[in-house]
């Protein structure tokens, strides 16, 4: 099934990338469904299957999130980069063995949020920083509400939460001054 299930993801990446020179965003539907395809049987040989270790099916992840993210500006379609996106942000939560490492992902998101942070300055593509911003914060609350222990994890707590508002505080900015924008009620 997982074997099948790769041979179908390959093969609609394979067809995409044949038809875009001719239908450029038939192509790049069909590769955002291949990469889906990806995501979804490289978590299912991890987690339904066992077939191959963490690392493993971690590592295939983040080479589908590169690939998709170089294919969002090849194909300069903002929707692969959110797929890309997407994916990027689920694999530690589709990987996770539950043994609660938040230093891991916290830098894990800080990583690829410095990633997309860059692709959306690059391409002008705000909704991405925006989505960005958004499950960032929406990953580190939920840990905030259940997990995080004041005592132990402050310092842990503060940093990140630092190195986030920074990064997209420098993204805003950078919007701001670079393609001479005029600032919103939203960016503050």
């Amino acid at each position: 099934r997982i074997i099948f299930g790769y041979t179908v993801g390959l093969g609609l990446l394979g067809f995409s990338l044949k038809l875009k020179t001719k239908y450029e965003s038939f192509s790049a539907v069909l590769l955002s469904g291949a990469m889906a395809i990806m995501y979804l049987i490289t978590f299912s040989a991890y987690s339904l299957y066992n077939l191959f270790p963490q690392t493993v099916a971690f590592g295939l992840m983040v080479m589908f999130t590169v690939f998709t993210v170089i294919a969002a500006i090849h194909y300069n379609r903002q929707v692969i980069a959110h797929i890309g996106l997407a994916g990027a942000y689920a694999v530690p939560f589709l990987l996770s063995d539950g043994s609660g490492k938040v230093l891991i992902l916290f830098s894990y998101v800080a990583i690829i949020n410095t990633g997309i942070l860059v692709i959306s300055f690059k391409k002008y593509w705000k909704n991405l920083l925006y989505v960005s911003f958004g499950l960032t914060y929406l990953i580190y609350l939920s840990w905030y509400v259940s997990k995080y222990e004041h005592i132990t994890q402050f310092d842990l707590a503060f940093t990140f939460l630092c190195i986030y508002f920074f990064l997209f505080d420098a993204a805003i900015m950078a919007y701001k001054l670079i393609k001479k924008e005029k600032f919103e009620l939203q960016d503050i």
